[in-house]
């Protein structure tokens, strides 16, 4: 017969038949639906004990049961006792039946969250579908996506408004109703969310499409098209020139949309689509691998004639999908002008020929040929030769062919001399010939690559990598007629995957030669692809009619010939433009032409350019109207009206009434002067006048048209908002000489600025500069010319960056203090904090995110990088809101383009691996945490169990079992497990009553043991004295001597005790200032001690450190800096 209840439960009864038992059904694999939260899907491991994925309960079968019924664990016990019919050494009570229910007001509550939260990230995806799906012109055909984000966001909107501010009633009776709807709908979110694609998944995708663009390409329009595309990208591979021209063939310049927003200062238009492209995303891997000599390549052994080893780190490459946008999809400050394109009869024409002469590897003639001929190539010669007589364009056009042949096809007639056979092989998927022995490279033709393989120490004969030269292990040679990319170390290892494969067959070097040449009708696509290309690059507009027997030639060509061709003309097209691009610009050098003038073909007198003042003339007199618009995101869903006057366009725009939904109405203008900015743009959109956006175009800034439209509307208008009233006076960051960050914005003086070293993030320095007449570029470089800092290159910096600056700088500061603290050795000990929670992101707190507009507590806040982080390891990431509303994130790119905080749902994060990780991290400053534990002045706990190594044997033993076998009980054998404050009031032994109900059925989320259990060991810090209890049988026995005394609180006391004053708190001598009054008093004339204010800022460090956002959004902008003396006043000296 057991002893007592517990041992008789948990030796006959398992949590899996208790489960079963009480009506929660188990699958066959032991998972559960957990009832502990609400759970759709099984989370609940259940066999001998219990544990569930989902909210984190974990525990035995007496933890389950008493849990499942709310009762204590004795109670638990004895009710599976009774149920289960066992038998124990005492008598079971009667049996009761016990009832377990939610009240009405918890289920309406969670009933209300559960609504809220699948309307809003339905509503968020409704956003993402009308931005992302709508169609490009109006004749396409709508997707259904965008057709269902169209007739369902209204309403949705709607039901969140009915969530936040109706009266509970309409709320019951709206989720009575709806139930079906909102499981189906969640359901259909989840399968979404759980079928998003993995980078690998994507990249498949990509691929796939690809290859069957590259099979559909070679028609004569579509391949002109690629050309086409593929000279003005002609440094990207083509997998990625095919990308670009599959999605946006008229693309020009392409790039990321933060590199346009923060190199070239533009920003990507509202609604634009991608053009996804596949980027290289290489990580690093240190390994360790054999230290080999540098001449004989054999490893270095060691004295004992061991083989020396050596930790090296390398770049595995791997690759992601991207989004860029073109050009044509961004406004902003205008690009840079290039060179002029060369177009009709090719200006610098000489110039130009003189360049491919250049560019040629081999000479280049002049002579009289017949009509059907343009030039041809001679291999025999080895020159180049042009029909005289033809057109400057015809005759580029011939020459760049002819330099196609000679750098591609210069191939002789091949006789070699003792040819001897070979075996066939196909090395990385190149087609080559192998030889046991060593070959001769001198003999070897022009155009035959010669490599050695290495064998392995183990057996010489098998060969492991591939090298330029082998000397010992030489395991055979190989000829190819293409280079290998050797890595770094002049290597490529062979694998099982991709290697050494040996196709059967036997052939002379002169035999494989001839049958890797390739044909007539190749050679001559590929010779005027790269023409065409080279020419359209330039501008140089040849003839179609060269491209109509591609898709003749292409028909039967397996991918990897076609995919062979292309690579070719991309790489020697690539190649050809730079050369010509370079000798042209060191020719235009030479003999003192500007490749950059725009040079008319035979100007008029009447036809000459306009100057800067006929430019003004006609911006002065253009015409602008005004426009209003129901939708502004999609003006063609609702009412529209052009050509108005102001007063007509303010009037319809009043008269629209705000209960329609259709969009967000607005007013814009509509610009006609004949420029390229012509055309409609917004001024007012719902309540908000966007001046930053207008201000960011130039021309627009320039334009007084423009500018007396926006200043009469807002005036017009005074309620609406105005953002960025003056943009002269906005906040800038810039990089002065790539080595000093500028941060400048207005004050009332004139201009008040910070600057900060770019690699260490130090501040330097910092101060005022009286000028308030002057633009914020001229405030710039006097600003440069005071400090002493080159003005020869200044560049904008994203102003995201500030924040960041400014939190390097602060913690410099403070560790500074604390140095300073620390060697005047200040007589306060460091007061350490408990046991806090693990947050996902310890730079963001949840009174950041609340401060920031969010509020619902399941939801834990992250800054951008830490959700990338926590996206990539497989944690659902949302974007939250100011509107206290959050939407699931499906793209990395999301993360990119939001400005604000994210989160993850606390319950996913609980069960996540990074959260278990964070809890054990404690075990490992386990003399810090109990030094901030027995520091505090505060009431508190600590839970010690026994290490894991268990040495003695001890646990779950009684203190009658210890006291039988003479074991003492040592703080050694054991971990310090959890700490935390005590909440509510109470004895010690109410205390302790309380904290092992705690800890068996409501334990905390980052308690990662299984309960408290006997031989655990609490200690209790009660009105400053601290007592230790050991977790016994029944109840709990104080223990004496398990931690150390307090000996700065025993000094104390002993001091107070000669002066009869005992208080039992630790005092620290009189009331020290704090940080803000010492600088108060600086500023008020006063000396103040370098050492006070460290200690200052030491204690308030401990207290509490800010968080990074209350740091930036707790100070005014014109007062993070310290005070520095001013320009003006320096000079004035």
């Amino acid at each position: 017969m057991a002893e007592n209840v517990f041992e008789a439960v948990k030796q006959s009864v398992s949590t899996r038949e208790a489960a079963a038992f009480y009506g929660i059904e188990v699958k066959r694999n032991g998972m559960a639906c957990c009832p502990f939260h609400d759970d759709k899907n099984p989370s609940m491991k259940v066999d001998q004990r219990f544990h569930c994925f989902g909210c984190g309960e974990d525990g035995d079968v007496i933890d389950f049961t008493a849990k499942l019924f709310n009762l204590s664990p004795k109670e638990a016990a004895e009710k599976l006792a009774q149920d289960f019919g066992l038998i124990y050494d005492s008598q079971a009570p009667p049996r009761r039946r016990y009832v377990r229910q939610k009240t009405e007001a918890q289920k309406f509550r969670e009933g209300r969250q559960r609504c809220y939260r699948v309307l809003s990230d339905y509503y968020y995806l409704l956003k993402k579908w009308e931005a992302d799906r709508s169609p490009r012109t109006p004749e396409e055909e709508p997707h259904p996506r965008f057709v269902e984000a169209i007739q369902k966001k209204a309403y949705v909107e709607y039901l969140l408004d009915l969530f936040l501010y109706e009266s509970e009633e309409e709320q019951k009776a709206w989720i009575t109703e709806h139930t079906a709807e909102i499981t189906h709908l969640e359901r259909r979110l989840k399968i979404m969310a759980e079928n998003k694609p993995t980078n690998r998944e994507r990249l498949r995708e990509i691929t796939d499409g690809i290859e069957q663009g590259i099979k559909e390409l070679f028609e004569s329009e579509k391949y002109m098209r690629y050309l086409s595309v593929m000279s003005r990208f002609h440094r990207y591979s083509v997998n990625n020139t095919m990308l670009i021209y599959m999605q946006k063939p008229d693309a020009t310049l392409v790039a990321g949309y933060n590199k346009w927003k923060d190199q070239f200062e533009r920003h990507v238009k509202k609604g634009e689509h991608g053009i996804t492209i596949i980027a290289p995303t290489p990580y690093k891997k240190k390994i360790e691998e054999q230290k080999l000599d540098p001449d004989t390549k054999a490893p270095i052994l060691d004295k004992d004639g061991k083989i020396v080893t050596e930790e090296k780190e390398i770049e595995i490459p791997m690759f992601r999908p991207v989004k860029v946008f073109d050009v044509s999809q961004t406004d902003g400050k205008p690009l840079p002008e290039l060179a002029s394109s060369l177009s009709g009869n090719v200006p610098n024409y000489e110039a130009f020929m003189e360049a491919l002469r250049r560019s040629a590897p081999v000479p280049i003639t002049f002579e009289a040929m017949a009509a059907d001929t343009d030039g041809y190539f001679s291999a025999d010669h080895q020159k180049i030769a042009i029909r005289q007589g033809m057109s400057e364009v015809q005759t580029a056009s011939a020459t760049v062919h002819e330099i196609a042949h000679s750098k591609l096809h210069n191939q002789k007639k091949i006789q070699i001399a003792n040819d001897e056979q070979y075996q066939e092989i196909e090395l990385f998927d190149k087609l080559g010939l192998f030889s046991n022995g060593r070959i001769a490279r001198d003999n070897l033709p022009e155009g035959v690559y010669c490599y050695d393989l290495r064998g392995s120490d183990y057996d010489p004969g098998d060969p492991v990598c591939v090298e330029e030269r082998v000397v010992v292990n030489h395991a055979g040679s190989v000829l190819l007629t293409e280079p290998l990319e050797l890595t770094e170390d002049g290597r490529l290892m062979l694998t099982e995957e991709k290697g050494l494969n040996f196709t059967g067959g036997f052939s002379t070097l002169s035999q494989f030669l001839q049958e890797q040449r390739k044909d007539r009708h190749t050679e001559e696509v590929e010779a005027e692809s790269i023409s065409y290309a080279v020419c359209k690059y330039f501008g140089i507009e040849t003839g179609e009619n060269s491209f109509g027997y591609i898709a003749s030639w292409s028909q039967g060509k397996e991918l990897k010939e076609l995919r062979a061709s292309l690579e070719t003309i991309n790489k020697t097209s690539g190649t050809l433009i730079s050369d010509i691009e370079r000798h042209y610009k060191e020719i235009c050098k030479e003999r003192g032409i500007d490749p950059h003038a725009k040079v008319e073909p035979e100007p008029a007198p009447i036809e000459q350019p306009e100057d800067a003042a006929k430019v003004s003339d006609r911006q002065q007199t253009g015409n602008l109207t005004y426009y209003v618009a129901e939708c502004m995101e999609f003006p063609n869903l609702g009412e529209y009206h052009d050509n108005l006057s102001l007063e007509e366009a303010i009037r319809i725009y009043q008269e629209i009434p705000a209960e329609r939904m259709n969009g967000i109405k607005g007013i814009g203008f509509e610009l006609k002067d004949g420029s390229d900015y012509e055309g409609p743009f917004p001024i007012l959109t719902g309540q908000t006048i966007d001046l930053d956006t207008i201000q960011a175009i130039d021309y627009y800034r320039d334009n007084p048209l423009v500018q007396k439209a926006i200043k009469e509307l807002a005036a017009a208008m005074p309620e609406m908002e105005v953002l960025g009233a003056d943009a002269n006076q906005q906040e800038a960051l810039f990089l002065v000489d790539d080595a000093t960050y500028l941060h400048i914005q207005s004050c009332d003086s004139g201009w008040d600025y910070t600057l900060y070293d770019a690699a260490s993030m130090k501040e330097l320095d910092g101060g005022q500069l009286d000028m308030p007449e002057i633009s914020r570029m001229k405030a710039v470089l006097q600003i440069c010319d005071d400090n002493d800092l080159g003005r020869d290159s200044v560049k904008y910096a994203p102003l995201s960056m500030i924040e960041t600056l400014q939190e390097a700088a602060y913690q410099q500061m403070q560790a500074e203090a604390s140095q300073v603290a620390a060697s005047s050795q200040l007589p306060e000990a460091q007061e350490q904090a408990l046991d806090e929670y693990p947050m996902p992101d310890e730079q963001v707190s949840t009174p950041d995110m609340q401060e920031y507009g969010y509020s619902y507590d399941g939801m834990l806040p992250v800054t951008r990088e830490r959700a990338l982080e926590l996206d990539a390891a497989g944690l659902t990431v949302y974007v939250l809101h100011e509107d206290n509303t959050e939407s699931m994130v499906f793209d990395p790119q999301e993360i990119m383009d939001h400005g604000g905080l994210f989160g993850v749902d606390r319950e996913e994060w609980e069960k996540s691996p990074q959260f278990h990780e964070k809890v054990m991290e404690r075990q490992e400053h386990q003399q810090e945490r109990e030094q901030a534990f027995l520091s505090q002045n505060r009431d508190c706990f600590a839970i010690y169990q026994v290490s894991r190594d268990d040495p003695q044997n001890v646990r779950f033993m009684n203190l009658d079992w210890l006291k039988f076998h003479d074991i003492s009980i040592d703080r050694s054998n054991y971990d310090l497990i959890y700490t935390a404050p005590l909440r509510e009031s109470g004895t010690v032994p109410e205390q302790l009553e309380k904290l092992y109900e705690q800890f068996n059925l409501q334990k905390p989320a980052d308690f990662h043991s299984p309960s408290m259990s006997v031989s655990d060991i609490v200690a209790i810090k009660q009105d400053g004295k601290v007592s230790c209890h050991y977790c016994d049988s029944v109840g709990f026995t104080q223990i004496p001597g398990f931690l150390p005394e307090n000996p700065l609180k025993n000094a104390e006391m002993a001091v107070e005790d000669d002066y009869g004053m005992i208080d039992g708190i630790i005092n620290n001598g009189a009331k020290e200032s704090t940080v803000a009054e010492l600088e108060q008093q600086a500023r008020s004339g006063q000396s103040i001690s370098l050492m006070d204010l460290a200690a200052a800022a030491h204690r308030e460090e401990r207290e509490k450190k800010k968080s990074v956002m209350e740091q930036l959004k707790s100070q005014p902008k014109a007062e993070h800096k310290k005070t520095a003396p001013k320009k003006s006043a320096e000079r004035e000296i």
